[in-house]
């Protein structure tokens, strides 16, 4: 165990490197030391570099539940740079345990916060996450309606289909990116649309409205 550290600071080295088959490598280990390897990297996600941030990111997202502790107290920290990455790396873990705290995301004061979170939540899909992303369709920040637009897509929730509606005709809004949010309200309705007429969209479809059903009515 006393190797340990020197271990991963060898791979951590090997991560930041310009060789490709290095950086391969180092990932390739960092992933299958897990927990051990969480701390060192979620430090890289304070990288000024950005292609560095992405590899730390991709690693802890193959390392997964392990670094959910982490990761979730990094959401609540002040610094929005590093609470973007973490929402980041949270929507490709894709732990519904996040779900809580993704959801305080995406009422954060900073929009690129609350960006980020929509698009988290869409990667989880995790039905719950309905309303709260009905509401972020009518966040004063275009970059948060159009990521709410597009995360409510993977909820698999028919009654999306109205409240995309209702963008696509009324929101003139344009992204930081310039993309019309009611461009992407348009193309969420068609691919709900199509699931809709899928062969076995029943079953998913009728869990969804299930869960919604339940968080509408917890006691029922």
């Amino acid at each position: 165990m006393s190797q340990v550290p020197e271990a991963i600071s060898g791979l951590i080295n090997d991560l930041c490197a310009d060789d490709e088959f290095r950086r391969i490598q180092a990932a390739f280990g960092l992933g299958v030391l897990g927990e051990l390897a969480v701390d060192p990297l979620i430090e890289l996600l304070a990288s000024p570099e950005q292609e560095l941030r992405k590899r730390a990111a991709w690693v802890l997202g193959v390392i997964g539940a392990p670094a959910l502790p982490s990761l979730l107290h990094m959401v609540e920290g002040d610094d929005v740079a590093m609470r973007i990455e973490a929402i980041r790396v949270l929507g490709v873990v894709g732990e519904a345990r996040a779900l809580n705290q993704l959801l305080v995301g995406l009422t954060d004061r900073d929009a690129h916060v609350a960006a980020r979170a929509a698009r988290a939540l869409g990667k989880i899909g995790d039905p719950r996450a309905y309303h709260p992303l009905v509401t972020a369709m009518r966040h004063p920040e275009p970059d948060v309606r159009y990521e709410a637009c597009r995360a409510i897509i993977d909820l698999h929730v028919p009654d999306a289909v109205m409240a995309l509606r209702d963008v696509a005709e009324n929101d003139t809004g344009v992204t930081s990116w310039g993309a019309a949010v009611s461009e992407s309200a348009l193309r969420a309705i068609a691919e709900l649309d199509n699931s809709l007429s899928s062969p076995d969209h029943d079953a998913e479809f009728s869990r969804a409205s299930e869960i919604v059903q339940q968080a509408e009515n917890p006691e029922s």
